[in-house]
This record gives structure tokens, C-alpha cells and sequence, in this order.
């Protein structure tokens, strides 16, 4: 089965804070950041649902930065809810 992929507001947000975090050491690494999230969400269209679940969310450790990918599957639609980093206080994530 191939899934949609649909963002919230505040899961795009994410991936702009996460380009602006990498962008003040370097701007290309910032894109390459965005650009690497963006890789290991597009594998959701086909690999969504067989990550373990937290609070009724899958959650996708990302390849090549410290982030996770929260998601849920809504038929055959994948909603990217957050983009979180990894390196933040684990009480924060909720």
C-alpha cells in the first residue's frame, strides 16, 4: 500500500526549526538536514505503521540526525505530527 503524507502546522515548524538549529553553523547543512528528514519521511509512503507506537503514535527514529518523527495513519494517509529532536528534555515530548 502507498500512503499520503500530509504535515500539521506545527510539524513543518519543526522542520524549519531544525534547519534554522543546523543553518547557523553552516547554511548547506541546514538544507542537507531538512533535505535528510525529508528522505526518511518519504519512506512512510511505504514503510508507515511498522515503527513502535508511544501515546497512540508511531514513532520513526530519523537515519542521519538526532530527531524522531511522530506520525499517525488515518486510512491511507500518513499526518506528520511533529519532527522533535532527540536532544530535548524527554517531558517535554508529552
Amino acid at each position: 500500500m502507498s500512503y499520503t503524507i500530509c504535515f500539521t502546522p506545527e510539524a513543518e515548524k519543526d522542520l524549519l526549526n531544525a534547519k534554522y538549529f543546523y543553518s547557523k553553523t553552516n547554511l548547506a547543512l541546514g538544507q542537507y538536514c531538512v533535505d535528510s528528514l525529508m528522505l526518511d519521511i518519504g519512506r512512510l509512503q511505504f514503510f508507515a505503521g511498522v515503527h513502535p507506537q508511544f501515546n497512540n503514535r508511531y514513532r520513526m527514529v530519523a537515519r542521519k540526525f538526532p530527531y524522531s518523527i511522530y506520525y499517525q495513519i488515518f486510512g491511507s494517509q500518513v499526518l506528520i505530527l511533529a519532527v522533535l529532536d532527540n536532544r530535548q528534555n524527554p517531558k517535554l515530548l508529552g
